[in-house]
């Protein structure tokens, strides 16, 4: 086994510490950046699957409507 060297290991404490300070930065960034545009981005996918669902439900109730007014002709 190996013995690491006082000096070695003193460099890598120090690297540690600086990969550490970088993910602590890059946190911060998707704290403060990345998350408040996915609410916005949140809010308009649901706008949008709001008038998709409402498009196919108006969409169905006509199709039911006209079938109901087709049948009821061929009936009479």
């Amino acid at each position: 086994m190996k013995r690491i060297i006082k000096s070695r290991l003193d460099d890598h404490i120090v690297d540690l510490y600086d990969r550490i300070d970088d993910v602590k930065k890059e946190i911060c960034v998707i704290k403060n950046n990345h998350l408040k545009h996915l609410g916005s981005t949140l809010t308009k996918l649901e706008n949008k699957v709001d008038k998709l669902y409402w498009s196919i439900f108006i969409g169905m109730g006509s199709l039911i409507l006209t079938l109901i007014g087709l049948f009821g002709n061929f009936l009479k």
